[in-house]
């Protein structure tokens, strides 16, 4: 169940009284006016910082696939250098085959030349003789039938061997030729790709330059949110008013999380990122921030026996969202609730110790300051009326 934001009637007085507290109210009102307007101001600085941040890591990281995308093309022409090289050594592999069957071949021609030569010799001797005469030379018919077989038979080899030098050597030649194109093909591959890491060598210099100045320009715009952030920590006490702070007081469990990015627990942290275990969210009160002032006050509320959910989101949206899960929402303080204030980027939320007859307020808080420790002080009744209070 939601309430409607209550704010207390003023009470109207005559003479100097009345005098004076239509100056004060005034000032008040001089005050409410300007300090929405500083808070929007640095509101409005921190969002155009942030968001010129995310478009510049978007730069970064288009220059980035850009440069992969060079290197991917480069190693795809090494995958077809190494696949064409694959080819040439097995070509390779099979011309020195052939011109070892070749020197084989032409070592069987020659022996088979030396024995054709005596044969001839032999057949011009016996061709002076008639059929008749070498028939009667020889010791019997089969002596003179196996004489011709085996010119026969010679002269068959020789052919034989002659048609395969042919043959050995046609296809060397063609081997000779695909390698030669292979060799080619490979050459300009590699031109190919000596030229694809010679641009790939220019934008990745040209992109490492690139992106070393524009991470310049994030790390200046942290910078500049930082102090932005710090300022608002400033204006928060100037509100609110309270001491430095207690490091990990009013029984907080985890009062001494280390910042995440420096590993102190003293001193500012940027983003408010104090972490225990690596983890910068509280999930034993529902997720809020180590150290913020949402995580005190879902524990506070809890150690007095109430319940916080999560999902509230920063402070400044608790007094919007609460209604949503069933808790009221008024103009009126209350011991136990959570008094929230809307000025400032993320806002504040302090827990409500005790409300005093005057409508001053003792307020207990976390991270007031911007170093995450812990604070109590009483609000007076004219700043407790601008808060608004979730009652849990």
């Amino acid at each position: 169940m939601s309430t409607t934001k209550i704010r207390k009637p003023h009470t109207f007085l005559s003479g100097k009284t009345s005098k004076f507290v239509s100056v004060f109210v005034v000032a008040l009102a001089i005050v409410g006016l300007l300090v929405p307007q500083v808070w929007a101001s640095l509101q409005s600085q921190i969002n155009e910082l942030s968001q010129e941040n995310t478009e510049k890591k978007q730069q970064v990281q288009s220059l980035q696939v850009e440069a992969d995308g060079l290197e991917a093309t480069v190693s795809a022409l090494q995958q077809q250098i190494d696949g064409l090289q694959g080819q040439i050594n097995a070509n390779n592999e099979r011309k020195a085959q052939l011109e070892q069957q070749i020197v084989e071949a032409e070592a069987e021609l020659a022996k088979q030349k030396g024995l054709l030569g005596q044969n001839i010799k032999t057949m011009y001797l016996e061709g002076q003789l008639s059929t008749l005469e070498v028939l009667a030379s020889s010791d019997n018919l089969s002596d003179f039938v196996n004489k011709e077989e085996y010119r026969t038979s010679v002269q068959e080899k020789i052919k034989e061997t002659l048609n395969k030098i042919t043959v050995l050597k046609h296809q060397l030649s063609q081997q000779k030729t695909e390698v030669e194109v292979l060799l080619k093909e490979r050459q300009e591959l590699q031109s190919q790709i000596v030229a694809q890491r010679n641009e790939q060598n220019r934008l990745l210099g040209l992109n490492q330059s690139q992106q070393s100045s524009i991470n310049k320009e994030i790390k200046d715009n942290f910078a500049r949110i930082s102090e932005l952030k710090r300022q608002q920590a400033i204006e928060n006490a100037r509100l609110f008013g309270g001491s430095g702070g207690q490091l990990g007081g009013g029984g907080y469990p985890w009062g001494y999380a280390a910042c995440i990015h420096t590993g102190q627990v003293e001193g500012y942290c940027a983003n408010y990122d104090w972490a225990v275990n690596g983890s910068i969210y509280n999930w034993q009160t529902g997720g809020y921030g180590y150290r913020n002032c949402t995580d005190w006050v879902a524990y506070r509320v809890r150690v007095a026996g109430g319940y916080v959910p999560s999902g509230l989101g920063n402070a400044k949206q608790w007094d919007d969202r609460a209604p949503a899960y069933g808790y009221a929402v008024s103009g009126t303080p209350r011991e136990g609730a959570a008094a929230v204030s809307n000025s400032g980027f993320y806002g504040h939320v302090m827990y409500v110790e005790a409300v005093n007859a005057d409508g001053s307020i003792v307020v207990s808080d976390y991270n007031r300051a911007g170093t995450g420790k812990y604070d109590m002080n009483q609000l007076s009744a004219a700043t407790a009326s601008n808060l608004n209070y979730v009652y849990f």
